[in-house]
């Protein structure tokens, strides 16, 4: 399942208390609550340091620049990220929590859910909630397991390379085969697979010159390549960095994964980030970050 937008969770974010006024005397309800968030404009309330107000503040820009103002582009990533905003400006639990039943009845809210469970600051303080959509998503996804994809409708309704698309698709599955297993599976048997995985994209890009994106493998399998640099070294990340803003600006992929890479990127260089995607890592200066953006073409 695809994760179209950047997840912010995943930075800078500390535990927090969720209580606090009604955000700016903003009378969020689930029916309007899209609608109001365009409106809304964070203030410091007490006990927010500077540092959880500014990444506050940078969520919800963020977020609001993702929609294009339209209440009609929310999407699962966009409500997790309100949580994540609301609960770290201390706005009230019945703000923040109309965001998270929106995020949870989203498309897509099964991968959230699962992912991030255990990094999710908010969770004690809707426990109950969360596991009770937690367990639906088990149920759901448990009766689809009899609806398997089939790989080669794909390949012939999208007129792809056989043989191209079924390597993919096994270059994702190992990439993904240990990252959710306990640390001592995964620090022991995926380095293997992503190495691997590395010698395989480079040879792919020397075959086709160019990303493994949406042309070549379709809309299912267009992050692969993206994923295996995102999870490699330094040096790989800035070999292809170019080829990635290339993809994203000829629409091969979306600008998420750019943002991605340019934050770990920073992270190993700089040990600061841009776009906030890395947990616990700080977040450059303005200065910095608009030099960046301008530098690639990306909000």
């Amino acid at each position: 399942m695809k994760m179209n937008r950047i997840v912010i969770l995943l930075t800078l974010f500390i535990s927090l208390n969720c209580y606090g006024q009604e955000t700016n005397e903003i009378k969020f309800t689930y029916e309007n609550f899209e609608k109001e968030f365009l409106k809304y404009l964070p203030t410091q309330k007490e006990g927010v340091s500077d540092k959880s107000f500014s990444f506050g503040q940078m969520v919800v820009s963020e977020t609001k620049k993702q929609v294009e103002n339209n209440i009609s582009k929310f999407n699962v990533a966009d409500y997790w990220n309100i949580v994540t905003a609301f609960y770290s400006l201390k706005e009230s639990k019945d703000v923040w929590s109309i965001a998270f039943k929106k995020m949870a009845e989203s498309d897509g809210s099964c991968e959230y859910l699962k992912s991030f469970k255990d990094r999710a600051r908010f969770y004690e303080d809707i426990k109950e909630l969360y596991d009770e959509y937690l367990i639906k998503c088990t149920q759901n996804l448990a009766n689809s397991d009899n609806v398997k994809f089939d790989l080669d409708k794909y390949i012939d309704k999208n007129k792809l390379n056989n043989g191209l698309v079924k390597l993919i698709q096994k270059i994702k599955l190992d990439d993904q085969k240990y990252r959710k297993a306990d640390e001592k599976i995964f620090k022991l048997k995926q380095p293997e697979l992503d190495k691997k995985n590395e010698i395989l994209i480079d040879s792919l890009y020397s075959k086709y010159k160019t990303y493994i994106g949406k042309s070549l493998v379709g809309e299912r399998f267009n992050s692969v390549m993206w994923a295996v640099i995102q999870h490699s070294n330094l040096e790989m990340m800035e070999k292809f960095l170019p080829i990635i803003h290339k993809a994203v600006e000829s629409k091969e992929l979306n600008n998420t994964t750019l943002k991605m890479l340019l934050d770990r990127v920073y992270w190993l260089k700089y040990n600061y980030q841009i776009f906030g995607s890395q947990q616990g890592i700080d977040i450059a200066d303005e200065k910095i970050r608009q030099q960046v953006i301008k530098k690639y073409g990306i909000e």
